[in-house]
């Protein structure tokens, strides 16, 4: 068991969700018994598959100070308020069950914390699979969070559709007027290299300091958990808070061709996602006074005729997905709207889960 050093500093909760990942986990907690920075534990949310995840994660309990809670029902944002409950460090770390951090890791996200007013950190994820001489980084990829391909219309799009809230205009991942997560292609370069103001990234690495989370707990609204991050990050955000991206704080994402929707049928899979995502403006319509309709029309307009191009002039088939999610994530989101407005209870989770039967 570790002890608490007085040296340490501020004191980490790792909390990882994991479901069906009992052969990535040993790689996982390797990684964390590595740590160069022991003042930190390790809360596990377990849904239970049969895999055998319990054992593994109780063979770690003597190298690291462990806490496993299980998941009877609900999904990951579900699973994330369980140990958001729990959490008992100072800064609370978010770590995906098939993300391998270096040894530096938590010492890294630790030292952003010393800047004045930092509330949250996003990490750097990078693509990796596992060989016989262990981690390799795939080449043609060398960040999920970081944008590879600059649009040709980037700078019209800002204006237009991409529009940051006020406040965001500077931050490398910001939520739009339109209520979308977007990108400022303009950081990237500066993003591969220093730290760089942003929302929180991916929940694969990522990490928050606790008391800016004070009364904080996510709304039981999610299947998927699709911008949960961006959600958590607007919070911290709105709080007074900033947030940084910082490229040293690095975890490698390992590629096995599962996802957080392997339990969606592929006929569902890509609507679903669609749906859940387009969702965030829904869910802050109401508390983000800087949203605007007309910013989400054009935004609706614009995507809208870009999937149709795809579908008509590359012939891309998948695209018909994307569009049937993003009408049912409208007709689902005037159903929230008009719930609010009537002072009803409306519950998307249920037709997301329609989708996703």
């Amino acid at each position: 068991m570790q002890n608490k050093n007085p040296k340490d500093g501020k004191s980490v909760t790792i909390l990882i969700t994991t479901y069906k990942r009992a052969n990535l986990l040993p790689f996982v907690f390797s990684a964390l018994e590595r740590q160069t920075y022991k003042n930190f534990n390790v809360i596990v949310v377990v849904k239970p598959s049969g895999d055998g995840t319990e054992d593994t994660v109780r063979t770690y309990e003597k190298s690291l100070k462990t806490k496993l809670l299980m998941q009877s029902n609900g999904y990951v944002v579900d699973a994330i308020n369980l140990g958001l409950k729990q959490a008992t460090g100072d800064i609370i770390a978010f770590l995906d069950d098939d993300a391998i951090p270096p040894p530096e890791w938590v010492q890294t996200h630790v030292e952003n914390y010393q800047k004045s007013n930092v509330g949250g950190v996003a990490g750097e994820v990078i693509p990796a699979f596992l060989s016989e001489n262990g981690l390799v980084q795939l080449k043609d990829k060398s960040s999920e969070v970081i944008p590879q391909v600059k649009p040709f219309i980037n700078s019209i799009g800002r204006k237009l559709w991409s529009c940051p809230l006020d406040g965001l205009e500077d931050y490398l991942v910001y939520v739009s007027k339109a209520g979308v997560v977007d990108y400022n292609f303009e950081l990237a370069d500066k993003a591969y290299s220093q730290n760089t103001k942003s929302l929180l990234g991916m929940g694969a690495n990522m990490s928050v300091l606790t008391e800016a989370l004070d009364g904080f707990a996510f709304p039981t609204s999610w299947v998927l958990g699709l911008s949960y991050e961006q959600f958590l990050g607007w919070h911290i955000w709105k709080r007074g808070y900033s947030l940084l991206f910082n490229p040293k704080a690095k975890v490698y994402h390992v590629a096995h061709g599962q996802t957080l929707t392997r339990n969606v049928t592929d006929k569902n899979k890509i609507t679903l996602r669609q749906v859940e995502s387009q969702l965030l403006f829904y869910r802050l319509y109401g508390f983000e006074p800087k949203l605007s309709k007309m910013s989400r029309i054009i935004w609706l307009i614009y995507d809208t005729a870009m999937d149709l191009k795809k579908i008509c002039v590359n012939k891309e088939v998948s695209r018909i997905a994307w569009l049937k999610g993003k009408i049912q994530s409208e007709i689902i989101g005037a159903k929230w709207f008009l719930s609010r407005s009537l002072g009803g209870n409306y519950a998307p989770r249920r037709d997301l889960e329609r989708i996703m039967s």
